[in-house]
């Protein structure tokens, strides 16, 4: 290729010409950004679960008196000292899921040949990430509703920014790609699923395109996360998934299509609806007060749940795995079809307040406990209504991948999680369901993923 036209080339096309040492120094800077990352992930995700599980086990599971009294304090407590942090102009980059800033950091640049100025940024800083690592565990460690997923990404994403800083890294190509790998470290840290990490971390970026160059380097990432994770901490799965018959009747694929299609995939609408909705409220709030007021209420939720039907706080506050897993495994507790229409709505309303509030928490998991309440009471109000009888299990899986789809937009990651985690049995309904669902709502976007970085259209 002659000089003249090499020189034409957007950066990510030159990158395909790079020599070798240039995929060494890249390949450095990704493992690098890879055991960073999963480091903070990983103090992040202990730290949030065993003040969870603390917080539970003492209010929800003990015989206190004053118990509902006590979470209430908990949560109102640490949501004021979050809103308090507001006050200050570089605390508020800190508040709400993050996914949206680091999508605008990421597809921004910082080269000064940039002519448009909003496309210049001086790369997300490691003071942002450790801001964000403290509203994220007052917010879950409070036992606020919400996942941890997102506020990682932008951790990952800030943190490999500031390796790449230090390395005195100069190529938007390079920075990118870090970035990318950052997100898939950090997310494989907590779902324990490198491929799906991976996927999610390209799909979130690019959208509807996926440029492997980078897939190959986050996929190294996670690699790497999940093979460190697992050396000392052991394998964690993210819920106890039951075993399934590879085998399904033409019943079984067109309850799965339909769950996916008319239950799961609104229900994740809903909910994003539910938010803009709320919106209108809590922002008549003062911005001090607006986290403590949002947290009461999600509390008062839950505990008017566990007052009228004996339903755990754990259901609707916290970031939900146990309930997923309690589904999963036939736990009584969640075995009647009314209970589990409970846990829906509250878990929704507890999430939206969250977020509505500030509150540092993200969609993931929230969005598999949507789907995945809503594919299971959809087998039993299908049994009670004298119809065929459907497998929770199955439609829990279905509806898990099929919100997901619907709420974020990640149809690869949602096939390869239920690969991952759930197994290969679920395959073949699951990917029923996730291509019916991306058709049907693939004019509905949460986040602006698809906007094509300088040089990469």
């Amino acid at each position: 290729m002659g000089s003249r036209h090499f020189a034409q080339l957007g950066e990510e096309d030159r990158a395909l010409h790079g020599s070798w040492s240039d995929i060494l120094q890249l390949f450095v800077l990704v493992t690098v950004v890879a055991l960073t990352t999963w480091a903070a992930t990983a103090v992040m995700r202990r730290i949030v679960h065993h003040a969870t599980e603390a917080l539970f086990h003492t209010f929800a599971h003990g015989q206190l008196s004053w118990a509902p009294l006590g979470l209430l304090g908990v949560l109102g407590v640490a949501a004021l000292a979050r809103g308090l942090l507001t006050r200050w102009p570089s605390w508020r980059a800190a508040a709400g899921d993050g996914m949206a800033e680091a999508l605008d950091n990421f597809h921004c640049t910082y080269g000064d040949e940039v002519d448009d100025p909003s496309l210049r940024y001086d790369r997300p800083d490691l003071g942002l990430a450790l801001r964000k690592g403290v509203t994220t565990v007052l917010t879950l460690g409070s036992g606020a509703s919400g996942g941890l997923e997102a506020p990682m990404v932008l951790v990952g994403e800030c943190l490999s920014a500031g390796v790449a800083r230090l390395g005195r890294v100069k190529s938007e190509y390079a920075l990118r790609t870090a970035q990318i790998a950052g997100i898939s470290a950090a997310v494989t840290t907590l779902l324990g699923a490198p491929f799906t990490a991976a996927l999610f971390a390209a799909e979130i970026a690019y959208g509807d395109r996926i440029i492997y160059r980078k897939l190959a380097y986050a996929l190294w990432a996670g690699v790497l996360a999940y093979g460190f994770n697992n050396h000392l901490f052991g394998y964690e799965p993210l819920v106890a998934a039951p075993q399934h018959d590879p085998v399904y009747s033409l019943t079984e694929y067109g309850a799965a299509a339909l769950t996916a299609v008319a239950v799961s995939g609104p229900v994740a609408l809903l909910f994003g609806r539910t938010a803009l909705a709320t919106s209108t409220f809590t922002d008549r709030i003062p911005m001090t007060w607006r986290a403590p007021v949002t947290a009461l209420a999600a509390g008062a939720i839950a505990i008017l749940a566990w007052e009228l039907a004996d339903l755990s706080p754990v259901h609707i506050l916290g970031m939900g795995e146990h309930t997923i897993s309690a589904i999963l495994l036939g736990e009584p507790e969640v075995g009647l079809w009314w209970v589990l229409l409970l846990a829906l709505l509250g878990k929704m309303l507890a999430t939206v307040l969250t977020l509505q509030g500030g509150g540092s928490a993200g969609l993931l998991v929230p969005g598999m406990v949507f789907g995945g309440v809503s594919g299971a009471l959809t087998a039993q109000l299908v049994a009670a209504a004298g119809g065929p009888v459907l497998d929770p299990a199955l439609l829990t899986v279905v509806g898990i991948a099929s919100a997901l789809v619907a709420l974020i937009g990640v149809p690869l990651a949602a096939i390869a999680l239920v690969l991952e985690v759930f197994g290969k049995a679920f395959g073949p309904p699951a990917i029923l369901a996730v291509g019916l669902t991306y058709l049907v709502t693939l004019r509905f976007k949460l986040y602006a993923q698809a906007r094509p970085a300088p040089g990469e259209e």
